[in-house]
Order: C-alpha cells, then sequence, then structure tokens
C-alpha cells in the first residue's frame, strides 16, 4: 500500500507552489544592480529549498497508492532534487558575477532560467489515477490560482 493519492499530490503540488511563490516574491527586484543580484540570490535560495523540502517529504510520505506509484514518486523525487541541484549550482555562477561588469545584463539573463515546472506537472498528470487527486487536493487548487494569477 502507498501513500493516500490526494496527500501525495498535495505535497507535489505545495512543492511547486513554493517555487512559484518564490518566483512571484522577487518579481520586482530593486533597479540597481547590486540590489539585483541580491534579490536574485535570495530567489535562488528560496527556490532551491522548496525544490529540495519537496524531494524530502515526497520520499517521507512514500510513493501514491495508484498504479505507476512508484514510477510518479520516482519521477517527481528525481525531477525536486535535480532542479534543487541546478538552483544551487546556477546561484554558484550568479553569486561570481559583477554587478558592475557591462555584461551583469547578459550573464545574470543565462543563469536565470528555472526549472520547467509545467512539464513536471503535465509527466504527474499522466498517471490517470493521480489527476482526481490533483483536483482534491487543496494544496493544487491553491497552486492553480497562484500560477492562473501571474
Amino acid at each position: 500500500t502507498g501513500a493516500d493519492p490526494v496527500a501525495w499530490m498535495g505535497v507535489f503540488c505545495e512543492g511547486l507552489g513554493e517555487v512559484v511563490s518564490a518566483g512571484a516574491a522577487a518579481a520586482k527586484p530593486p533597479s540597481n544592480p547590486q540590489g539585483e543580484k541580491d534579490a536574485l540570490l535570495t530567489l535562488a535560495d528560496a527556490t532551491r529549498e522548496a525544490l529540495a523540502t519537496a524531494a524530502q517529504k515526497l520520499t517521507q510520505l512514500r510513493p501514491p497508492g495508484v498504479t505507476g506509484g512508484k514510477q510518479a514518486q520516482a519521477s517527481a523525487v528525481s525531477f525536486f532534487t535535480t532542479a534543487a541541484n541546478t538552483v544551487a549550482d546556477r546561484r554558484a555562477k550568479l553569486a561570481a558575477l559583477d554587478p558592475k561588469s557591462p555584461d551583469f545584463e547578459q550573464q545574470k539573463a543565462t543563469e536565470l532560467i528555472g526549472p520547467d515546472l509545467g512539464s513536471q506537472v503535465q509527466g504527474v498528470m499522466s498517471n490517470n489515477e493521480l489527476t482526481p487527486a490533483f483536483g482534491e487536493a487543496p494544496q493544487c487548487e491553491q497552486l492553480s490560482n497562484t500560477a492562473g494569477h501571474q
């Protein structure tokens, strides 16, 4: 027996929601380069933490009790873990940039590409037994509302 699918989807959506919230909080960075860099580093920290926490919570929860649950679990945990590591790597590169450099804007832009949350949701939603759980989990409803207002 696996985890309750609604609880599992709730943890999954909560993790994605934390990433969306971190992005929204950093949407209006200060207009000076150093302030912008600091805001981006804070965003990277919040995003990495949200992704790593989601991977940890899903691992503790066990795979959802549906057909293909182990595959959905492995895919989601791998996504969150890989994305957290990628964000940490990009953060290190961003931290090394000189905000006074004339190339700062272009260099910064190359380090800003975040994880593809949409394709991850589609991947999990391809499991027909998890689709109803997405509709029932309050965290998923909140994620849908938040993402729709971005």
